[in-house]
């Protein structure tokens, strides 16, 4: 359970803002905070830890499941947000990526992006990459890149 928690929290940027608004929540539910804003803080908190936890199984599944071919990497782009590690003083920061990608299936061209990366992928020099995709639906693709290093 700890080990799903801590990778959906690190996911993305909507996974670490849905487990800060869940913290936000629980806090306020044991403070003079009015309730409904606690309340409201918790289920927004838990909407975005579900929608990034349901993500992360799609690919996950796909990844395991599903057909593969050799695809190309056509970029990769840094998200404008930033985001820093330490709290306290100022660290280094971290913009998350995401990888661009094009592959074909049955003669048909697909294209399709990473989930946000927390760590700038490192791609091989020719840009061929693997890429899963759902055989009923050639078009849902996902790529198998670790969230962070």
């Amino acid at each position: 359970m700890f080990r799903m928690l801590s990778a959906i929290l690190l996911a993305s940027p909507a996974g670490m803002g849905g487990g800060v608004l869940c913290l936000l929540g629980l806090i306020w539910c044991f403070s003079p905070a009015p309730l409904p804003l606690a309340l409201a803080t918790l289920l927004a908190g838990g909407g975005l830890l579900f929608l990034v936890g349901y993500a992360l199984r799609r690919d996950r599944i796909l990844v395991q499941r599903g057909d593969s071919v050799t695809g190309h990497a056509v970029k990769v782009t840094r998200s404008i947000a930033k985001f820093s590690l330490t709290l306290s003083t100022p660290g280094p920061e971290i913009h998350p990526c995401r990888i661009h990608y094009r592959y074909t299936v049955d003669g048909i061209a697909y294209t399709g992006r990473s989930r946000l990366l927390w760590v700038p992928p490192v791609l091989p020099k020719d840009r061929r990459i693997r890429v899963y995709f759902d055989p009923r639906k050639p078009a849902r693709s996902a790529l198998d890149f670790p969230i962070i290093l």
